[in-house]
């Protein structure tokens, strides 16, 4: 739930992109915190180095956090059952942040680090023909979330206070000057450059993580957008309650590179409905 990081591309991994969502805060009884218990985690800047194998954490009031970006036995600490929504999750520990994290949240926070031998199978909305089954580590469900900017520019002509993809926290952004808003909510299957596909699964239904000011770390006291937003887009028709945009996603196979400038095209639509627990 900090600020995200952009990519020219990134290898796509049986969890998703390279990195992606691969730690996680959590509070002292082990349930995750996110930028609607905590909105000033929008204020943290990532900074990835492979090169050096660093990851570090940047505030413009502390000191910044480094840790190693392929941490190994010796860099992590016990092992222990998270839940992340429906799903218990394995991860390890990462003590050398917990001064850090604690005193930015201002609260007890540990910062957790996906156990890479325990992996974590989705198990809704699977479409038969995955080749490789999805995994995710900590993201809310499906390796891939996928949100569109003709979709985003109607919202915009609708919500007072513009909103960026950045309120909605996709890893894949997909633009187009001709495609037809919400169109992505009828996908079933995209290729990418004509060699290999992603599988859309379902829609995201949205949080109060939308009626964030990015730029402050605080959120908006009129619950705006959100509440515009649940005059129309309360669109799926097994939860009409549900405020929804953008696709879940997963790769219908795994080793690829995905690429800014890559070129997609729809292969197969059907029907979406949230008839399962996301």
């Amino acid at each position: 739930s900090c600020q995200g990081v952009s990519l020219a591309s990134s290898p796509m991994t049986a969890t998703g992109l390279k990195y992606d969502r691969h730690w996680m805060l959590v509070d002292k009884r082990g349930r995750f915190v996110t930028q609607r218990q905590c909105p000033r985690l929008a204020l943290i800047r990532v900074e990835i180095d492979e090169a050096g194998g660093e990851i570090s954490l940047h505030t413009d009031e502390m000191p910044a956090l480094r840790m190693p970006l392929n941490p190994g036995d010796a860099d992590l600490g016990e092992r222990l059952q998270v839940r992340v929504w429906y799903d218990m999750v394995a991860a390890r520990h990462c003590p050398q942040a917990d001064a850090w994290v604690t005193q930015f949240v201002g609260k007890p926070t540990r910062l957790l680090y996906k156990d890479t031998e325990r992996p974590r199978l989705v198990s809704r909305y699977v479409p038969k023909d995955c080749v490789d089954a999805p995994q995710s580590r900590f993201a809310d469900v499906f390796p891939l979330h996928i949100t569109c900017s003709p979709s985003l520019a109607d919202i915009n002509t609708r919500v007072d206070r513009p909103l960026t993809h950045a309120h909605f926290r996709p890893n894949i952004v997909l633009a187009s000057p001709t495609a037809r808003a919400y169109d992505e909510e009828e996908w079933t299957r995209i290729d990418v450059n004509g060699s290999w596909s992603i599988m859309v699964t379902s829609r995201t239904p949205r949080c109060s993580m939308t009626n964030m000011d990015l730029k402050a770390g605080a959120m908006y006291e009129d619950k705006e957008p959100l509440s515009t937003l649940r005059t129309f887009r309360c669109v799926d028709p097994a939860k009409p309650a549900f405020v929804c945009f953008g696709m879940q996603a997963a790769p219908q196979r795994v080793g690829h590179t995905i690429r800014v400038g890559d070129s997609i095209v729809v292969r197969e639509r059907g029907y979406h409905a949230l008839t399962e627990p996301l």
